[in-house]
C-alpha cells in the first residue's frame, strides 16, 4: 500500500488530509517527505509549512488549515502525534472533514490507532487514514532498497540479511547503508552480513543478558545503547529479557524441586554448556526479585504497545508520559529501556 500511495503522491495527486500509522518509521518518513516536496516546495516552505508539536489542539489545526497560502499554491500542516488529542476535543476537526480546504494538506502521524474512535472511523471512511505495513515478501523490498542506495547484493546476502534482521524495515535500510560502505564497489556477500550485521546484533543480545545475569550495570547499559544504535525493536528487547528472567526463575524452581541435573538443559531450553552460566546468574537474584523483574517487564511490554503509559510502567521514573513524547520515539524508547534494565540490575542481591 505504501508504494502505491507514494507513487500517487509523486504524481502530484494530493488529498487534503493524510493520517498515517505504521510500525515502521521509515515508511512514514518517506510518505511525509514526498508529500512535503510536492505540497510545499523549498522556495515556499518558509511561508506555508507549519508543525504542530506536543498535545494537538483541533481548533488550532483547523485554524492553520483554513489560512490561505502565501506566494504558493498550497500550505501543509504537519501534526507529529495526533493520538494525543482527547476524543472529546476532536469536534472541530471532525467538522473540517466534511469540507477540507483544497489549498491545504494536513499530514498527521498517530502512534495509536483505534477505529472505534469517531475521528479515526470518519478518517477511514473518507479514505484519509493510511496504515502503512511491511510487504509480505521482505526480500524484494530489500532488493529495491539496495538498488535505491546503490548497493550491490549477492542473492545469498539478501537471504542472510533478512534472517538476521527480520522485518524491521528501518533496521534493514540502515544495515544496507552500513554494508554498502563496508563492501565499497564490490557486491555484498552473506559473509559480510555475518561479519557486520548478524554478529553485531547477536553479540549485543548476549552481552545484555550476560550483564543482567551478573548484575553488571555499566555493561548492561552499554549493551542497551548498542541494541538501540542498531534500531533493535524495544518490544523485542523486552521480550528477550523476559525470557532470560524466566530462565533464571526456573533455575530456582528446578533447584527447589530437586529435579535431576541432566534434565535442566531441556527444561531451560538451552544447551548443556549454558546451564552452569544460568545457575551462576540465578544466584544473583532471589525468586522474589525475579518475580518483580518479570512484572516490570510485563508492564514495559504493555507500555510499549500503548496499553499503559511509559511512566506508569516503571515506578519512580523521572520521565512522565509528556516528557517521553518530547524526547521522540527513538530517544524515548532508549531512555525507557535504560530505566527498565537499570531497575532490574538493582534487584540483584
Amino acid at each position: 500500500m505504501s508504494d502505491e500511495l507514494l507513487d500517487d503522491i509523486e504524481a502530484g495527486n494530493l488529498d487534503p488530509i493524510y493520517v498515517l500509522h505504521s510500525e515502521h518509521p521509515i515508511l512514514i518518513e518517506r510518505i511525509v517527505s514526498a508529500i512535503r516536496e510536492v505540497a510545499v516546495p523549498p522556495a515556499t516552505r518558509g511561508f506555508n509549512y507549519d508543525v504542530v508539536e506536543g498535545k494537538p489542539n483541533a481548533t488550532r489545526i483547523v485554524s492553520l488549515a483554513q489560512t490561505l497560502p502565501m506566494m504558493g499554491q498550497r500550505r501543509m500542516i504537519f501534526v507529529r502525534e495526533l493520538s494525543g488529542m482527547p476524543t472529546d476535543e476532536a469536534e472541530p476537526l471532525l467538522a473540517y472533514l466534511a469540507k477540507p480546504n483544497p489549498s491545504t494538506v494536513i499530514v498527521a502521524i498517530t502512534s495509536k490507532l483505534d477505529k472505534r474512535i469517531k475521528l479515526y472511523s470518519q478518517l477511514s471512511k473518507k479514505g484519509f487514514l493510511h496504515v502503512l505495513e511491511a510487504p509480505r515478501q521482505i526480500a524484494p523490498w530489500v532488493r529495491n532498497e539496495a538498488k535505491m542506495l546503490g548497493v550491490q547484493l549477492e542473492p545469498a546476502a539478501i537471504t542472510r540479511l533478512v534472517d538476521a534482521v527480520g522485518s524491521d524495515l528501518s533496521r534493514l535500510s540502515l544495515s544496507l547503508e552500513q554494508l554498502g560502505l563496508y563492501a565499497g564497489k564490490r557486491a555484498v556477500t552473506s559473509d559480510d552480513v555475518d561479519e557486520l550485521i548478524a554478529d553485531t546484533r547477536e553479540r549485543s543480545v548476549f552481552e545484555l543478558t550476560d550483564a543482567i545475569g551478573t548484575a553488571d550495570r555499566p555493561r548492561a547499559l552499554a549493551a542497551v545503547s548498542s541494541l538501540c544504535d542498531q534500531r533493535e525493536s524495544a518490544v523485542g528487547v523486552v521480550v528477550m529479557l523476559a525470557r532470560h528472567v524466566r530462565q533464571m526463575s526456573l533455575v530456582h524452581v528446578l533447584r527447589s524441586t530437586n529435579a535431576p541435573r541432566h534434565e535442566w538443559g531441556s527444561r531451560l531450553g538451552v544447551p548443556p554448556f549454558i546451564v552452569d552460566k544460568l545457575v551462576a546468574q540465578a544466584r544473583s537474584y532471589s525468586p522474589g526479585a525475579l518475580a518483580t523483574a518479570t512484572q516490570r517487564l510485563a508492564n514495559a511490554d504493555r507500555a510499549l504497545k500503548g496499553d499503559i503509559t511509559l511512566s506508569t510502567a516503571v515506578a519512580g521514573t523521572l520521565y512522565t508520559g509528556p516528557q517521553m513524547k518530547i524526547l521522540g520515539r527513538e530517544l524515548g524508547e532508549r531512555v525507557f529501556l535504560e530505566t527498565v534494565v537499570d531497575g532490574i540490575v538493582q534487584l540483584a542481591g
